[in-house]
């Protein structure tokens, strides 16, 4: 992607020289043009002027015109310095400051184009003559790039999360590389204008949860970032928010008003703090807060796997078997089995109601969704990879027996 709109960005940058070929063409016609009316206004006035002087004045305007004539077809900095050449000294014998002047600056700017093109042309013959040269390169370009990621970016993050990009050291900027790849492979930077406004909150939480967890902000400029990460996280919250009616919102609500009650390490959590973001499916069952952590129900999470569920040792143990893998979840228990490896878990699975609970965080990683925890407004964003089962009315087999 990066070589395609690089390979845009000069094409843009000869496009840039021919607009300034013609808007050369341009001002100089009406400088010529002014400079006509003005000697014409003059020989009105000065009728007593010699005959040699009146043929000099119009010979040198025909053939400025006949400069820009050509001037016009000019498709090499060469041609157009040469031209540029004859203008300044047409002007010269015209009297004509203004047009001098601006004939002479441009021609500075052209000149300027001619050696960067001159020293590309040598940069590029030296690199293949020594290896050394191709690695230093390779590190310029790395360096280079951090430019040409926030051109990228433009558009796709809030203007609050660009500058605060901007204003970091290119050491640092270096360490997001692997968040802004994995951008790349979510979102299409060349089309930002696409983008939904979810989306871009999306890009901004991953940029700026990246930023935080690094600890690359300090003073005004964290204090910006954590408002921008504010406002994202509540925009990607009023949307997951706005998938479920009033109804059944309240009822989920109440129950985890409930459990909150239960004991010192839970804590009420919405249904909106379960951010899932290409998931179709609104919780049926009320998210739980424990210990710091969001608890799903597994009749819920495992709406977004082909799965068979079955309930072992008195429904002290969940059985799930998937296509690649099986899990073994047993309640109050915080470490499970993943085709017989153990893996920990934060916080144990808990049984409430007859139905069992687990980390969101822990569900993801074993499934291979995409995920981050903003521990500032307890909410679990899950991303990529969360498909819901082909026919959602069907719900995955559960044998409770």
């Amino acid at each position: 992607m990066n070589i395609i709109k690089r390979m845009g960005r000069k094409t843009v940058m000869w496009s840039v020289i021919g607009l300034a070929s013609a808007m050369t063409v341009v001002t100089l016609a009406r400088a010529v043009s002014s400079d006509k009316n003005s000697s014409s206004s003059s020989s009105a006035s000065s009728s007593d002027s010699s005959n040699e002087n009146s043929t000099e004045v119009k010979l040198t305007s025909d053939e400025i015109d006949k400069i820009i004539q050509d001037l016009k077809l000019t498709t090499n900095i060469d041609n157009v310095l040469e031209k540029l050449d004859e203008i300044i000294k047409r002007a010269e014998l015209l009297g004509n400051t203004s047009l001098k002047e601006y004939a002479e600056k441009t021609k500075e700017l052209y000149q300027l184009q001619s050696q960067m093109d001159e020293l590309k042309t040598t940069i590029e013959a030296m690199k293949k003559k020594n290896t050394d040269i191709n690695t230093l390169d390779g590190e310029l370009k790395d360096t280079l790039s951090v430019t040409t990621i926030l051109e990228d970016l433009e558009g796709a993050v809030s203007n609050e999360v660009l500058l605060v990009l901007e204003s970091l050291p290119e050491e640092t900027f270096t360490k997001l590389n692997d968040v802004i790849a994995e951008i790349e492979n979510l979102v299409d930077l060349t089309d930002v204008e696409s983008l939904t406004l979810n989306q871009r909150c999306l890009l901004d939480v991953l940029l700026l949860n990246e930023v935080f967890s690094q600890n690359m902000l300090e003073g005004d400029r964290l204090e910006v970032a954590k408002e921008a990460y504010s406002v994202a996280t509540t925009v990607l919250k009023s949307y997951e928010k706005q998938k479920y009616t009033e109804s059944d919102y309240n009822e989920l609500v109440e129950y985890s008003e409930r459990f909150a009650d239960m004991g010192k390490k839970a804590e009420i959590v919405y249904p909106e703090q379960m951010v899932m973001f290409d998931g179709a499916f609104p919780l049926r069952y009320a998210p739980i807060m424990y210990d710091g952590h969001i608890l799903i129900s597994l009749d819920d999470l495992y709406q977004y796997i082909d799965a068979t569920i079955e309930y072992m040792y008195n429904n002290a143990t969940m059985v799930i078997q998937s296509e690649d893998k099986i899990v073994e979840l047993t309640a109050g228990k915080n470490v499970a089995y993943v085709n017989d490896e153990p893996k920990n878990i934060a916080v144990p699975v808990l049984n409430v109601n007859e139905r069992m609970y687990v980390s969101g965080e822990f569900f993801a990683e074993v499934y291979g969704i995409s995920h981050r925890y903003i521990p500032e407004h307890q909410t679990l964003v899950m991303y990529k990879n969360l498909n819901q089962l082909e026919n959602p009315a069907v719900p995955n087999e559960i044998n409770r027996d």
